[in-house]
């Protein structure tokens, strides 16, 4: 670039510099707080990285990962990568987190347009042609972002040591359209590059695949969204009579626009929909309660500080309640159809056991047999030794009496085998259910407690580790 295409240049950094953070700090706001209610550590995320003539420099960046993340594990991110935070995957999606990169451009390390910042380590690996991309100040927006964007992507799946994959495949690549960019760059084509690139960087985020990789997902979102307005509706309705007065209609409007804005990004953040439908429990429960009181909250201080201040309160703690029930309701329904289906598929017939004991060990191998689609074995009843759980029903399986019945259970259902849960019963009572299932030519098999397994594990390994030490000493 001659020294007025310079000087143009910084002018148009400056400019669209200052405007960008003018427009962007509520952006900062927000984002800051979402950040440090999140996870511990600071806002912003600055590393090294190299500028013009390889003048290094520190990038800000949101924080998208734990601190420390880059101590516990490889410098660049992978597919589903455990080291970002629930916030850094928004950030990370809608690239908000290169944001904060409009400092760097007003403080002149950075202009809008230009090659990406790259880490020094691999700056290493550039040959003398390459190193031609470090000759200008590297840029928020690049044609690498516009032509080769969702880098991760790329990266095949098992790939295990991917600074080497990035090394050979995808800088070279990157590289080549930096190059072509610093020997054509111009004023007006950084401008272009701005709009185009601005564009691109929003719409591609939408692409078919990941319609088709999550649509069970959105799908569930869109239920949420649906049971949303109806279930404010409803609340409305039930407090006024089911007769809705016209002073209503402003407060009816304007309140179910925050809530549609409001609440689905408050499941989101909670992770409502990374929770599987078929193996929904009381934690998925408990999530939804969690979200929903986060969300109502939410929506209740929106309205007050946007001018509804005479809204009924009574109007949100029953939409509160409704919303719950609906969510969790048609979780419930939906894993016992998607139970069904799973179980429909299998040939051949069940194998009927009983299972003794109804206390937490019990109700472990119960949910297991019914949920695992796989299961040969379908439990028919449950013997306990406790007379007031006679009677009681454990997902909808009966505890039918103690080891003296056995016989008769085995007898009308048909039984072949009894799994006993040696964390529910005490040892004499493990005696008399496996000495009646001898009587009885039963199968059995002693269930142990999932923390006893563990713990015996765990001795193991104790023994090896000081058997081991004993040896080398």
């Amino acid at each position: 670039m001659s020294r007025w295409n310079v000087i143009a240049k910084r002018c148009v950094d400056v400019v669209f510099g200052v405007i960008g953070f003018v427009v962007s700090s509520p952006i900062f706001l927000v984002v800051s707080i979402l950040i440090k209610l999140d996870s511990r550590g600071p806002v912003f995320y600055r590393q090294e990285r190299v500028g013009a003539g390889r003048k290094p420099f520190r990038i800000f960046k949101f924080r998208t990962m734990i601190v420390g993340a880059y101590r516990k594990g490889a410098r660049l991110t992978v597919k589903r990568d455990p080291r970002i935070t629930r916030v850094g995957q928004v950030l990370r999606w809608t690239k908000l987190d290169e944001v904060p990169q409009i400092l760097n451009v007003l403080t002149g390390d950075m202009s809008l347009v230009g090659p990406r910042p790259e880490d020094p380590y691999f700056v290493n690996f550039y040959n003398e042609e390459q190193l031609e991309v470090v000759s200008v100040k590297p840029g928020l927006i690049g044609p690498s972002q516009i032509d080769g964007r969702d880098e991760v992507e790329k990266y095949p799946e098992g790939t295990e040591d991917t600074e080497k994959y990035y090394v050979e495949r995808i800088l070279p690549e990157k590289l080549e359209r930096d190059l072509s960019y610093v020997r054509s760059a111009s004023v007006w084509g950084d401008v272009k590059f701005l709009v185009v690139g601005f564009f691109s960087v929003v719409f591609s985020q939408f692409k078919s695949d990941f319609f088709v990789r999550s649509k069970d997902r959105l799908a569930l979102l869109g239920a949420d969204l649906a049971f949303m307005i109806l279930a404010y509706v409803l609340a409305n309705l039930i407090q006024f009579d089911w007769v809705l007065p016209p002073k209503t209609w402003p407060y009816l409007t304007r309140t179910l626009f925050w809530i549609v804005v409001l609440k689905p990004v408050v499941f989101l953040y909670y992770g409502i929909y990374q929770r599987s439908t078929r193996w929904v429990g009381r934690h998925d429960l408990a999530a939804i309660v969690k979200s929903s009181c986060v969300a109502s909250a939410l929506v209740v201080a929106v309205t007050y500080f946007t001018g509804l201040q005479k809204h009924s309160r009574a109007v949100f703690i029953v939409d509160w309640a409704l919303l719950n029930f609906f969510m969790a309701s048609f979780r419930y329904i939906l894993r016992n159809i998607l139970s069904g289906a799973a179980r429909t598929k299998d040939q051949g017939p069940y194998v009927n056991v009983l299972v003794a004991g109804s206390g937490h060990g019990g109700e472990e191998i119960l949910r297991a047999l019914l949920e695992d689609p796989n299961s040969r074995f379908m439990p028919v009843g449950i013997i306990d030794h406790e007379p007031h759980r006679w009677g009681a029903l454990i997902h909808g399986v009966k505890v039918m009496g103690g080891a003296t019945d056995i016989a008769l259970a085995a007898s009308t259902h048909g039984v072949k085998m009894v799994l006993v849960s040696l964390a529910d019963l005490d040892p004499a009572i493990v005696r008399d259910i496996t000495e009646a299932c001898k009587r009885l030519h039963l199968d059995y098999s002693l269930v142990p407690a999932l923390s006893d397994m563990l713990s015996r594990q765990e001795a193991k390994v104790v023994s090896r580790t000081e058997l081991s030490a004993k040896s080398t000493s």
